[in-house]
């Protein structure tokens, strides 16, 4: 169904997690749960529509070869995607503020929406060449190496993620901002620039991510309590409850629920 590709470049490796390919020219319907996540991407779609509405996307096979673009913006609640019919699809999944460099407009300018079109002359013209190609996946590392570029602007709020991520640490945003020689509001507003979230939501959402991989590919059977420490959550009441808010299940339920899809890149609830 699903196939992800860790790129064979090195340099791109630096930015991006993966791409990831379906392509199904037989008429296909599914459906699934994304959840919080501090990757974001860009997916380049031939023969389909897509509608969105409420946190969910529906992607609708179509007799329209072109090609459509949409971007993932950042999002708190699960967004439910459906499949259906013959169609294509590339995705890139960028690594946290990997896509800045690859993109000349700040982040949450073109990215407010948990999702939407990706309007670009110059990336549209290359998605029609690159489902033309007889390697797709060679023709796309070509275009983004061409298209790298290191922009300074965005380099302290990098700097910063590291610090967000550090439980054993725990600075406050206050502190992180004090570190980097900004105020907090200018901190704020320059991380949600080009992070497309606030400093305290992308916290949020590497917890969770964290919480979600440790349990899910660890060996042994790891318990709410165990996992609530691990990952420094104030007690297993507050653990439960941020799961609830960014996944609309009780943790319990929610492991029990979804999946790994094709390794480890991807966890979604198939539907």
């Amino acid at each position: 169904m699903i196939k992800t590709i860790v790129p064979q470049s090195p340099i791109l490796q630096k930015y991006i997690e993966c791409f990831y390919v379906f392509n199904k020219t037989t008429p296909e319907r599914f459906k699934y749960l994304a959840f919080p996540h501090y990757h974001t991407s860009i997916a380049f779609f031939k023969g389909a529509v897509l509608h969105r509405h409420d946190f969910e996307v529906a992607v609708e096979g179509s007799h329209d070869t072109g090609v459509h673009l949409e971007l993932l913006g950042k999002y708190m609640n699960p967004v439910l995607v459906q499949y259906e019919g013959r169609l294509q699809e590339v995705s890139i999944v960028f690594k946290p503020m990997g896509l800045n460099r690859f993109i000349r407009e700040p982040y949450f300018a073109i990215a407010p929406n948990f999702s939407q079109p990706y309007i670009n002359a110059h990336w549209e013209l290359f998605g029609t060449k690159m489902f033309q190609a007889a390697d797709p996946l060679v023709a796309l590392e070509d275009f983004l190496l061409a298209d790298l570029e290191e922009n300074q602007a965005f380099l302290a709020m990098e700097h910063s993620l590291p610090l967000l991520e550090n439980n054993e640490l725990n600075y406050t945003v206050t502190e992180i901002a004090g570190l980097l020689g900004y105020s907090l509001k200018t901190f704020q507003r320059h991380f949600t620039k080009y992070m497309g979230c606030s400093p305290v939501d992308y916290r949020r959402i590497v917890r969770f991510r964290n919480a979600m991989a440790s349990k899910l590919n660890s060996k042994e059977l790891k318990s709410l309590t165990a996992l609530s420490y691990e990952h420094h959550y104030f007690d297993q009441s507050y653990f439960i409850k941020e799961f609830k808010r960014l996944t609309s299940h009780n943790p319990k339920i929610f492991f029990k629920e979804v999946s790994l899809v094709d390794g480890e890149k991807i966890v979604w609830e198939i539907l």
